[in-house]
């Protein structure tokens, strides 16, 4: 995988004042995420991930009951699949716990990877979802096969937010989601989610988990918090907001292997915006 460190372009959050409830937040590149995409390291955190997930289990209780009831439906699910050479059964299992929404975990999940990132510290005494967040993120590395796009411009693939009302500052910005975010080939799914944000986009690290999820008639498409995107459309009204995001094809990692004790890279480099054309730097369109 191409891997590089990257900079936010802005940084503020703030409530929205034109509908209760609605949260509008600044579409960037996620500086607090907890990115950590294991390049190098996979085979010696598989060694070392059963027995951390057994550790965490005792801790959190809810992710033993999540992780039992996905081993139950895994073990019933995978005689029919054809997976990737290398695909564990606690890759399925994540995957399975992932989009059984009948839980919260992956929601807590995602608040863990949302916020996770501010240093190596941080990680091994807050984050608590150390071994399932492995899990996933390989899970999807090995659906993809290969990783990122060769020659097609990547799948296109909705999302869509009920609650968050995402704005970008301006065209060809570069962003992550900065946490695993669900994508559907179905546009109309993708809509019956929400609203309020609206995304169309094309990604090249994520995986299609329809055949796995608890929910295949969704058509998933879950997309690593770690790939990197621009804006290449964007248009709002009062209520809600439309954005169109095309993927860099890289994706970008503080963090590598940060359980075994690798250490957040802080040297910037300038990949992704090096990609872009000079000129591409336009106001949004607004209504």
């Amino acid at each position: 995988y191409p891997e590089f460190t990257c900079f936010p372009v802005w940084l503020l959050s703030f409530f929205s004042p034109y509908a209760q409830g609605i949260t509008s937040k600044d579409l960037d590149l996620a500086p607090d995420t907890f990115d950590d995409s294991y390049v190098g390291c996979s085979e010696e955190m598989e060694d070392v991930a059963f027995h951390l997930l057994q550790r965490e289990m005792v801790h959190h209780t809810w992710l033993r009951v999540a992780w039992e009831t996905a081993e139950k439906y895994w073990e019933q699910k995978s005689p029919g699949l054809s997976l990737p050479p290398g695909f564990k059964t606690e890759h399925g299992i994540a995957i399975v716990l992932y989009t059984n929404s009948s839980n919260t975990l992956y929601r807590e999940l995602n608040q863990a990877v949302r916020t996770g990132g501010g240093s190596r510290e941080s990680y091994m005494n807050q984050f608590h979802f150390k071994a399932l967040h492995f899990y996933l993120t390989r899970a999807l590395q090995l659906l993809r096969g290969g990783g990122g796009c060769s020659r097609e411009p990547g799948q296109m693939v909705f999302r869509g937010v009920r609650t968050i009302r995402f704005e970008p500052k301006r065209l060809w910005d570069s962003i992550r989601f900065g946490q695993f975010a669900s994508s559907s080939l179905n546009e109309a799914v993708a809509r019956s989610f929400g609203n309020t944000t609206f995304f169309s986009l094309r990604t090249c690290f994520g995986a299609l988990i329809q055949d796995l999820s608890v929910f295949p008639e969704e058509r998933e498409v879950l997309i690593p918090p770690h790939e990197v995107f621009v804006v290449t459309d964007f248009f709002k009204n009062e209520t809600h907001s439309l954005v169109t995001l095309s993927s860099t094809n890289h994706i970008c990692s503080h963090f590598n292997c940060a359980y075994l004790g690798g250490e957040p890279c802080m040297r910037l480099f300038l990949m992704v915006a090096m990609t872009l054309p000079l000129t591409a730097q336009f106001p949004v369109s607004e209504t």
